[in-house]
């Protein structure tokens, strides 16, 4: 099929004004938060609404003609020149509409509704409208089907494979034809017979001389396909890698035969300060900072992907659990899936698999997230059994997963579960009876917190490979430790990688109390808080923690706020340490303060401006927790293994900020980016990032318009589309559309012009 860009030249009226778009777009993210919105702390206080997209277009050349939607957010209704087109309830799967009935010569109307007024939908923040591309596809009677082309290689030899393609076509009549396949390079000419309605070939091939796609080696080939029947030509094409991946209860995860750790990044679709919004600029962004800083992996929680995030994943050498459901037929929320799931769930799963499956970065399926029917209500293990026959059937060469939790959704159940908590490996306890149903048939069992679990379940069931779906932000140093010496733990997804709107406050701290606790705070704050890395992508304190825990580094120094030394306080199970890469303390001079060094090595000794403040060693959990007097100048550190010095730290204080330098990346891998990222930090007179710095900072462009501008500070009550915003920890992310020609930007702080220094982000 012909594929035409659909993204450009809309129009999109919501909250009562109209206003010229590009898609992907989501116009929930620049409305303003307010306390008692019906979305709630859920979806982080942004407002709701129902948008009217609309494009007119001319009639396109070709006897048919689909609309290929990635994702649409909202109940979505499709029409073309008034006429009901197609209804599309789940937001997180992609679907083709057939235009062909309603198209008329010359100009036609499209208008497309996405509502988000039924509130509450979600547990995290949806977005809302057109937030992933749109195309346009068109052919002749006789075509390739869209996703129609899935290419296996189910064995690998040395620099050689075979290689299997799967073609589906629909066909208006019965006639001889051809089907071309250029795969890898090689040409290979196919007669085929085919009958009116959808056809299906398979052909197998032998492919030399070819790399395997790994992380480290994320190479990619094509398969190209041209039709010729009756008269007609048809083409599509796809890229696969070459690679397998299977599973033994020996030796864990193989990718290519080999055993592979899963060192992962549970992530959800939200793009931060441009919302949901999936452009190909902000998921390399993401994955490129994730891959810097020792990821391998990530979880899609708990939805299908955009297309292009998996593509950025295939070339960026990233590894994928694609989930497809957080809820079945019960829901979580008033206003979830489930009020679909009966009519719907299969062609979503379909869906899923079918635009996914040639993606060598997908090395798992998942068929859900904590699903309440996980212990057999609601008829749970027949609508598991369901989901995993309909991934199969159409990708057999991938492993199933499901993340499995508590029974924190059925308390009758729970307080069962927690009175055969105590049985020992010898005995199936309440937990794994009721959940057996779905384990037994999986491939890998996902088990989000209950690391509890591991040393009986691995007794109790000898073939069982285990994921860590999710792990607190304090649980990396236990699970790399078990990762390194456990075959059958294949891999630990941190909730999360990367922070997200909405779940408000999830990874809050409390003062006033001491302890673990669970529970969600109130606006302004509007983000989870429990990310490695903030909305706008900043290193924060867990990822220092998560730096030595797996060895990226050898120490790493982080220390608390004076004014707070001795305060009770209370941490989220998704929290972390009240405590900041910062040696800057303006006003605390001469008060204690709590240093937090993470080291795995022997001993930890700390110094405050040369002076040493004494030698430690590190708690099972790689944390030395120091006490010590605030002077400004340098806070350092040593890590000794075995008596020698093997790694340092130091963080300096730094001064007020007196200029602004900027890290753009304004490039993307397949040429240029939708958009400009601007990292914005306000630098002191040694060029360090001014670490108290909270100035108001203006943005503005030529050659470009804005479309997101944050901090990341959670409690901030700016709107993400507004051009001011203030700095925090001397930090701002913005993002720009170039609109054509040369891209000049200007920051103002403080009302007053700054100059812009640039260097370049990634390369």
């Amino acid at each position: 099929m012909k594929k035409i860009p659909f993204d450009s030249g809309w129009t999109c009226e919501v909250y009562g004004k109209t206003e010229n778009v590009t898609l992907p777009h989501d116009y929930m993210v620049g409305s303003p938060r307010r306390a008692d919105s019906p979305t709630g702390p859920d979806i982080g206080f942004f407002e709701p609404g129902r948008a009217v997209y609309r494009k007119t277009f001319e009639k396109p050349e070709g006897e048919r003609c689909f609309l290929s939607f990635d994702g649409a957010m909202g109940q979505c209704e499709v029409s073309l020149n008034r006429q009901l087109v197609a209804f599309h309830p789940y937001v997180y799967t992609a679907f083709v509409c057939d235009l062909t009935p309603y198209l008329r010569d010359g100009s036609n109307e499209l208008t497309v509704i996405s509502d988000t007024t039924a509130q509450v939908s979600s547990r995290w923040y949806t977005g809302g409208g057109l937030y992933r591309s749109v195309t346009m596809l068109t052919s002749g009677k006789s075509y390739l089907l869209p996703d129609g082309i899935f290419v296996k290689t189910p064995r690998l030899y040395d620099r050689a494979a075979s290689a299997e393609a799967e073609i589906r076509l629909f066909s208006a009549i019965r006639a001889e034809g051809t089907l071309t396949v250029t795969i890898a390079g090689a040409e290979h000419v196919h007669h085929i017979h085919a009958d009116p309605g959808e056809n299906s070939y398979l052909f197998r091939y032998r492919l030399r001389d070819v790399e395997f796609w790994t992380p480290e080696t994320p190479v990619l080939y094509d398969c190209a396909v041209r039709l010729e029947l009756g008269g007609e030509c048809d083409e599509a094409a796809v890229s696969f890698g070459v690679r397998t991946v299977e599973t033994d209860p020996e030796q864990g995860l193989l990718l290519n035969g080999e055993p592979v750790k899963l060192y992962g990044a549970c992530v959800h679709h939200d793009n931060g300060i441009v919302g949901a919004a999936s452009t190909r600029s902000a998921e390399e962004r993401r994955v490129r900072i994730l891959k810097e800083n020792g990821f391998n992996a990530i979880r899609t929680a708990h939805n299908p992907p955009s297309a292009v995030m998996l593509d950025v994943c295939d070339r960026m050498g990233m590894m994928v659990i694609d989930e497809i459901f957080d809820c079945w037929r019960v829901g979580k929320k008033d206003y979830d899936y489930h009020r679909f799931f009966d009519a719907h769930w299969e062609e979503d799963t379909r869906s899923m698999v079918l635009r996914d499956r040639n993606h060598p970065a997908v090395v798992l399926w998942s068929t859900g997230n904590e699903i309440p029917e996980k212990n057999g209500t609601s008829d749970g293990y027949r609508t598991h059994k369901g989901i995993l026959d309909v991934i199969r059937s159409l990708d057999p060469t991938r492993p199933v997963t499901h993340a499995f939790c508590t029974f924190w959704d059925n308390w009758d159940m729970e307080r069962q579960s927690q009175a055969e908590s105590g049985f020992g490996a010898e005995v199936l306890d309440f937990w794994a009876k009721r959940t057996m149903p779905i384990a037994d048939l999986l491939d890998v069992s996902g088990y989000n917190y209950l690391y509890d679990r591991l040393d009986r379940d691995e007794v109790r069931f000898p073939d069982r490979l285990i994921a860590m779906t999710e792990s607190f932000p304090l649980d990396a140093v236990l699970c790399a430790k078990r990762m390194e010496a456990d075959p059958r733990f294949i891999g630990e997804f941190v909730w999360t990688g990367w922070d997200y709107f909405g779940e408000t406050g999830l990874g809050h701290v409390r003062y006033g109390h001491e302890g673990r606790e669970y529970g969600l705070t109130g606006h302004p704050e509007h983000i989870a808080n429990c990310g490695d890395f903030s909305i706008a992508g900043f290193k924060k304190p867990q990822s220092w923690f998560r730096d030595a825990a797996w060895g990226l580094k050898a120490v790493t120094v982080l220390s608390s706020d004076p004014a707070r030394h001795g305060e009770q306080y209370s941490m989220s199970m998704w929290g972390f340490y009240d405590a900041e890469r910062s040696w800057t303390w303006p006003g605390q001079e001469g008060k204690k303060t709590d240093v937090f060094v993470f080291t795995l090595c022997d001993e930890a000794e700390l110094f405050v401006n040369g002076v040493s403040v004494g030698r430690m060693a590190p708690d099972e959990n790689g944390t030395a927790k120091f006490e010590a007097v605030y002077e400004p100048g340098t806070l350092s550190v040593k890590a000794y293994r075995n008596g020698i010095c093997v790694g340092e730290d130091l963080i300096e204080t730094t001064g007020p900020a007196v200029g602004v330098r900027i890290t753009a990346d304004r490039t993307g891998m397949t040429g240029k980016a939708e958009l400009a990222y601007l990292e914005i930090e306000l630098v002191d007179e040694e060029g360090r990032v001014a670490f108290a710095a909270e100035d108001e900072v203006a943005v503005s462009a030529e050659g470009a318009d804005l479309v997101g501008l944050g901090s990341g500070r959670i409690d901030d009550d700016h709107i993400y589309t507004s051009p001011v915003c203030r700095a925090y920890h001397g930090q701002l992310l913005a993002a720009f559309r170039p609109t054509g020609g040369e891209e000049r930007f200007s920051v103002t702080v403080s009302g007053r012009a700054v100059p812009v220094v640039f260097r370049e982000a990634g390369r």
